[in-house]
């Protein structure tokens, strides 16, 4: 069925893309601005001749025109199954340990309260009885500042590794709420949550749902403008030197990697006691590695690095966080933003 409210929101912003007004649309299909106007307020659709005429104009398929589901299907390398609007490019099927951590993250309402904080909105960690997520208030007018940059870049976004926080996504959204970005996670419930409550604060026809695994990215080469990761390379579920590669490899000409990760320093490091450095050698080695070696063996040769914060495993909740209080110490990570041009 066509969502009219949808084809409507999509035409307007490929002529503001084109740089024409309501009337100027007009003159050029041969029709009154009134016309056109219907259209983008989802009173009317044009007919089938007028419809072949916006997709040879605007460049894109009378499909697309109508559904919008054909981006994800120019750029797919691959067969997909699509379900409830979401391409899913991996096995149904959930690893038994993340069965429980996908149920917490659907019962405590994760993805929610960070689409709230996000936003500056009431409904967020600090409403919760878990408490205010302290390290997210902190980065938060850094991580507008970088959504912006992304939203100015434009194009097609690919958000990496969204996870329960969403990425960079709900920041670009409030520099353009039309950009045009892929939701993508390894687990299908984290983007299966995304879109519930995407349709529900958006309803927006710009936005895409993916399950992918980013070290296996299920795109044609050089088809992406922008791709966004807030953290998911350092902390993937593979090796992150091939996640490093497949960005790269998909990224059109002069697109960009933006990449938020943290790192312990050598410095940091030499400051614990020896038992504690052998430990975290053992079962997180990943957390000394700035991966800027990998990124330029990637092929990435632009490389612009930003730190932005530091932090403290005192402040978190998380598995390594719990590893360092075990330990009886405490880790500080710098954090930086990498701007990777290909």
């Amino acid at each position: 069925m066509i969502n009219k409210r949808h084809f409507g929101k999509r035409t307007a912003d490929l002529r503001r893309r084109l740089g024409l007004s309501q009337a100027e649309l007009a003159e050029k299909l041969g029709v009154s601005a009134q016309a056109v106007s219907k259209w983008e307020t989802a009173a009317a659709l044009p007919d089938v001749e007028l419809l072949l005429e916006l997709s040879k104009l605007y460049g894109v398929s009378v499909n697309e025109l109508l559904e919008g589901n054909g981006l994800l299907a120019r750029m797919a390398s691959r067969p997909f199954r699509e379900k409830e609007g979401i391409a899913c490019f991996v096995p149904d099927a959930t690893a038994p340990d993340i069965v429980q951590w996908e149920r917490d993250m659907r019962t405590e309402g994760w993805i929610t309260r960070n689409w709230h904080d996000a936003w500056g909105q009431p409904g967020g960690w600090a409403d919760s009885k878990y408490g205010r997520n302290v390290i997210g208030e902190r980065g938060r007018p850094s991580d507008l500042r970088i959504g912006r940059k992304i939203a100015e870049h434009g194009g097609v976004i690919l958000d990496i590794g969204s996870g329960p926080g969403g990425g960079y996504m709900p920041f670009i959204l409030q520099a353009d709420p039309s950009a045009q970005i892929i939701v993508s996670d390894l687990s299908r419930t984290v983007v299966e949550e995304w879109k519930h409550l995407l349709n529900q604060e958006l309803d927006s026809p710009f936005l895409y749902c993916a399950a992918l695994d980013f070290c296996d990215i299920p795109f044609k080469s050089c088809t992406v403008d922008v791709i966004a990761d807030h953290g998911g390379i350092i902390n993937c579920i593979g090796d992150q030197s091939t996640a490093l590669r497949e960005c790269y490899r998909v990224l059109k000409p002069g697109g960009v990697l933006v990449s938020l990760n943290g790192f312990v320093t050598k410095e940091a490091l030499a400051a614990l006691p020896e038992y504690a450095q052998q430990a975290l050698w053992k079962d997180y080695p990943y957390i000394f590695n700035d991966l800027y070696e990998d990124t330029v063996l990637a092929g990435f040769r632009k490389i612009d690095s930003m730190v932005t914060d530091t932090w403290t495993t005192d402040e978190d909740d998380s598995g390594i966080a719990e590893f360092a209080r075990g330990l009886g110490v405490t880790l500080q990570f710098t954090e930086y933003v990498r701007f990777c041009e290909k």
